[in-house]
């Protein structure tokens, strides 16, 4: 109960402290890097503003790295926090109680991450990182955890099978990606979950979760002598190991494609899209910009504006670029009724193609400028925002002033530089279209020429 009380004592602190901050300009953090020991780059930023510490320690570990065992990545991760030698789930859930701590784990496809966040006095906080390096370094990957966890995985994946955006997620990851890791699901599959066990779980874990193949991010309450010794503390005990390979390249699109699957629901789900680009893109500030303008920018978009205000076809529609290790998605997403697919498909196609040929206006991209550096700052106004950007910054190799140069770089935009990144990365190269839903009745027809698809 005494740690509860000053946990939440510490949340209204931290309230108040955020409350103030509102008013105040903010400004790129300043970053400190090195490089642990055994090989794990850090990133640390101090904030003492209020008196916590968010820590993540990130993994090249992610679902491309699955091979024969699709899902291991997943269950990997989830399993960390299953306990070590000596204390058992209970057990972490106590510690972490008891010292008023917050510890979880999350995956995705290029990575798979621990973080932390902690109060910053040493009696709170030296605990808690020693929790994680032990959790890190020695996880115990009990059997009837991973066989609870594998279960889970058939859960999640037995719902995509019953949802239709589910449906659509699949066969646009599969038409895209293909073979390579990128296509796997990282749920994995019935078969391949049955067939992992322990010995492939440990297996997985001592290759991928040693210190080279380690990205280490810090932000908060404490001076840098005190992050070094945290940065320690949560891997000075795992061992050098090798940085994971590179991934390798996504091949490009033989063919534009429009799939559809039935599926028996009132709206249909829609994605259009084809591989787009890698992190550290050297054109990534006027991608941004013009896909702002496209359909990236909400209500004041292209797409939002001819697809749902003038037409009404639908509630929502965007587009969204998703930069990974290698070349992450591009996607058009949209909801509509099944009778509208075709009105719908038209008009995003018309205004896509007149985005290629004419680019967007000077007014468009100023317009777009403000609203993307004027919103900058409040994507890094919390210390779990900045943890997030670091983590990023340092997975990816990104340079250390990326903070700082990222909204500076936008603000040198202009149309016809925004409009030649667009060329560039998508010009009028093969799209694949997916349609899931709507209770049509179509049996493959005049939506699947390469026109429609163009």
């Amino acid at each position: 109960m005494q740690s509860r009380n000053r946990f939440a004592r510490t949340r209204a602190a931290i309230a108040l402290a955020l409350m103030l901050a509102t008013a105040q300009v903010l400004a790129a953090p300043q970053i400190e890097q090195w490089t642990t020991d055994n090989g794990a780059r850090v990133l640390f930023v101090q904030a003492p503003e209020i008196p916590m510490v968010d820590a993540r320690v990130t993994f090249d570990a992610g679902s491309a790295r699955d091979g024969d065992h699709p899902g291991i990545a997943r269950l990997t991760s989830s399993l960390l926090m299953s306990g070590t030698g000596g204390r058992d789930t209970d057990a972490v859930a106590r510690a972490l109680e008891r010292e008023g701590a917050e510890v979880s784990t999350g995956s995705a496809r290029d990575m798979a991450w621990i973080k932390l966040r902690s109060l910053s006095e040493t009696e709170q906080l030296e605990p808690v990182t020693s929790l994680v390096g032990e959790l890190l370094a020695r996880p115990a990957f009990p059997e009837d955890e991973l066989e609870r966890l594998a279960e889970k995985q058939r859960t999640g994946l037995r719902e995509q099978e019953q949802s239709p955006g589910g449906i659509a997620n699949r066969l646009f990851r599969e038409a895209l990606y293909g073979d390579h890791p990128y296509g796997q699901d990282p749920l994995g599959s019935r078969e391949s979950l049955k067939a992992i066990d322990r010995g492939a779980v440990q297996g997985f874990h001592e290759e991928y979760y040693v210190a080279k193949n380690a990205n280490i991010a810090i932000v908060g309450d404490i001076d840098l002598e005190r992050a070094k010794e945290l940065a320690r503390t949560l891997v000075g005990d795992l061992p050098s190991g090798e940085r994971a390979p590179a991934l390798p390249p996504v091949p490009e699109l033989d063919e534009a494609r429009t799939i559809e699957e039935s599926f028996p629901s009132t709206q249909a789900h829609v994605k259009i899209g084809r591989p787009g680009v890698a992190r550290g893109y050297e054109q990534w500030p006027e991608l941004y910009v013009a896909n702002h303008v496209l359909g990236g920018g909400g209500f004041t978009s292209r797409l939002y504006d001819e697809v749902r205000s003038k037409r009404g076809l639908v509630y929502g529609v965007y587009s969204h670029f998703s930069p990974m290790a290698r070349t992450g998605p591009f996607r058009i997403q949209l909801q509509t009724r099944g009778d509208q697919v075709d009105e719908a498909l038209g008009v995003v196609h018309d205004v896509f193609n007149e985005f290629h040929a004419k680019g967007p206006s000077a007014e468009e991209v100023e317009d777009s400028i403000l609203n993307i550096t004027g919103g900058f700052p409040l994507r890094i106004d919390s210390n779990d925002d900045i943890t997030g950007y670091l983590a990023m910054m340092g997975f990816y190799d990104l340079p250390v002033d990326y903070l700082e140069s990222f909204p500076e770089r936008v603000r040198d935009v202009d149309a016809d530089s925004a409009h030649a990144a667009f060329l560039d990365v998508l010009g009028q190269r093969p799209r694949v279209t997916v349609v899931v839903g709507g209770d049509r009745a179509r049996d493959g027809g005049d939506a699947g020429d390469g026109a429609a698809a163009q």
